[in-house]
């Protein structure tokens, strides 16, 4: 009987445990339903802030590549441009350079015949000065100076110029190849060149040395054979290079007054001709005269 009511108390006892045990639970059901309610929200919203964080890093990554195209880009353009400016510079700045000297050039030799024109115009003045208190007349005779190429003209223009002063003439006016001398009448010209051309023959058929009185018409004429063609004239002298040949000759005062004859020494291949049809006494082929090669130096 005793074991009876010890089995009933214990089993009350867990009745009532279990009881107790199930209120409890039925309380706490609703928080722990809540708790997993917020766990599901929690992982939800993690999951949408990995997307998020997900979606922001590729747009950064894309911005940051536009960035890095954009950069790109302006250096490129910025190589452009640098090579742009550069081959403005090597092309443009040159030539308006070369422009600005040649106009400079230009003003520069227009205004020195400019003063020459005055000077010119002064010397004729006193001249007429001098006429009116009966002093003879200046004399003036016509030159010209001619190369082929244009460029080789320079190398004749000093020895010629210096070869006129040799004989007592100065240099009036230039028009382009043309020249206007004073200071010698054309017969006196005639005489000290038909002198001048007897010594060159004579120096060219003996091969000997040429005298002191034909070194500027040495140097005049060595500048003459140093070009591929070309003529000049002094007064009634006259000298012309062709491929072939190299003579000189002394026209007559007749000659000079003939419309045929003007501007010889500017067709060099037509005035060939023209000089080896005068006497022997005015005329004289150069063209193997060795005094006029430049001597070879030495190795």
């Amino acid at each position: 009987m005793t074991v009876i009511l010890v089995l009933l108390c214990l089993a009350i006892a867990g009745r009532e445990l279990y009881l107790a045990f199930e209120r409890k639970r039925s309380a706490g059901a609703p928080e722990i339903a809540d708790i997993r309610t917020q766990l599901t929200a929690l992982k939800g919203t993690r999951d949408e802030l990995e997307g998020f964080r997900a979606s922001q890093r590729e747009r950064l990554e894309g911005l940051t590549a536009e960035q890095d195209r954009e950069k790109e880009s302006l250096r490129e353009t910025d190589a452009r441009i640098r090579s742009l400016i550069a081959q403005i510079n090597d092309r443009m700045v040159p030539d308006v350079n070369d422009r600005l000297t040649r106009q400079r050039d230009a003003l520069d030799r227009l205004s020195r015949e400019v003063a020459g024109l005055r000077g010119h115009l002064v010397g004729r003045l006193d001249q007429a000065v001098a006429a009116s208190l009966g002093a003879d007349p200046a004399d003036v005779v016509a030159g010209g100076l001619t190369a082929e190429p244009a460029a080789a003209r320079s190398a004749l223009t000093g020895p010629y110029e210096r070869f006129a002063e040799r004989y007592g003439l100065r240099v009036e006016l230039t028009d382009r190849d043309r020249y206007y001398l004073s200071g010698r009448s054309p017969r006196g010209l005639e005489r000290d060149f038909i002198d001048l051309v007897r010594v060159l023959r004579t120096t060219s058929e003996n091969g000997g040395p040429p005298g002191e009185v034909t070194q500027e018409a040495r140097a005049l004429l060595g500048a003459l054979r140093g070009i591929g063609q070309g003529g000049l004239q002094v007064g009634p002298l006259l000298a012309v290079r062709t491929n072939k040949s190299l003579l000189c000759g002394v026209l007559t005062l007749a000659d000079l007054r003939r419309p045929e004859t003007a501007g010889l020494w500017d067709h060099p291949v037509d005035a060939i001709p023209r000089l080896r049809r005068l006497p022997e006494g005015r005329r004289c082929d150069l063209t193997a005269w060795p005094a006029l090669t430049r001597p070879e130096r030495s190795r």
